[in-house]
């Protein structure tokens, strides 16, 4: 399929990207790979994840798998997270094997990779899958939150290949999302701007992204607006101009619910995708992060994807103690 994609070739992702890129001198400064999957039969989903920071010589990340039932860490199907390996030496990002297990091969420039995990010898969670983007990267726009002083790029892709978790093989074929972003990234607590990223996709045809933040003055709210984000239908890819979100939460823990998204893209089309959550991970760091796994339906299809609801630990512990967790 001959994709339109309407970006100035000065912004768009180039086979150097897939490189680690020249940095400045400060602590902070930091490359992303990410790449998440999911099996819907199971309402299970994952990621592979390697944050590097050259100046200071570590790598943060690893894999897991999520499912129904539970939201800690330790009472998933596999989680495996590492905060301070070394950086390999050489560091060749479009050939690369992370001490956490997580490696990656460039096979296109940009567009497709083999992806691998395996612990030292252990047989906990080994992935074996290639990621094929439907379009080429997208650029996040300049500027935008959350990411004001750092490059990213988000591309919609079709995972394929084969996980294996306590030894059973698991057939994977999906399509979700992979990221890759450059640049400062300070970590800092208190009550920051929290943020939420969604996306979800029908078939390889079509997909959808969008950040979104509530409003200054309301930090608590359960109804963001648009950062950033795009639509990807029958052949098209544009940017989103105008997005409304709101969310619905588990009055247990306070993740989400449900999440309702109405957008239109600069072309005019509309978008309309209600989410159901079938799993959910809490992820605490500096900050909160709530994986949660939906079921969506987007413009009356059945479809699938993933949002990620980041909190200041903060603002977290605000929303629990005035009772706004619940629905």
């Amino acid at each position: 399929m001959e994709i339109d994609f309407p970006f100035d070739e000065s912004i768009c992702f180039q086979s150097s990207d897939d490189c680690l890129h020249s940095f400045e001198s400060a602590a902070d400064w930091t490359e992303t790979l990410w790449f998440s999957f999911h099996v819907p039969e199971r309402d299970w989903a994952g990621w592979l994840y390697a944050q590097v920071r050259p100046n200071i010589g570590t790598v943060t990340g690893g894999a897991f798998v999520y499912g129904p039932g539970f939201t800690g860490p330790w009472e998933q199907p596999y989680y495996g997270w590492f905060s301070h390996h070394p950086v390999p030496e050489p560091l060749d990002l479009t050939d690369v094997q992370f001490k956490s297990g997580f490696s990656l091969r460039c096979l296109e420039p940009g567009m497709r990779y083999a992806l691998g995990y395996q612990f030292r010898d252990m047989k906990d969670f080994v992935a074996d899958l290639e990621f094929e983007g439907l379009v080429p990267p997208v650029p996040h726009v300049q500027g935008a939150p959350p990411f004001i002083g750092s490059t990213h790029y988000d591309q919609p892709g079709r995972l394929r290949g084969t996980i294996e978790v306590d030894g059973e093989r698991v057939d994977v074929d999906c399509v979700s999302v992979r990221d890759r972003s450059w640049g400062r990234r300070p970590e800092r607590i208190g009550r920051s701007t929290r943020l939420s990223y969604a996306f979800g996709s029908c078939t390889p045809n079509d997909a959808f992204l969008a950040f979104c933040v509530p409003p200054k003055d309301a930090p608590l709210s359960e109804e963001e607006t648009l950062t950033s984000g795009f639509l990807f239908r029958d052949g098209v890819l544009r940017r989103l101009q105008s997005a409304r979100r709101r969310v619905t939460r588990d009055p247990a823990h306070g993740g989400v619910s449900t999440i309702e998204i109405e957008a239109e893209d600069t072309d005019g089309r509309a978008l309309h995708a209600l989410g159901r959550a079938r799993s959910c991970l809490f992820l605490p760091s500096n900050s909160l992060c709530i994986n949660t796994f939906l079921r969506w339906e987007i413009d009356g299809q059945e479809g699938w994807g993933e949002d990620q609801d980041v909190w200041s630990m903060a603002h977290f512990y605000d929303l629990r103690r005035q009772g706004e967790g619940s629905v």
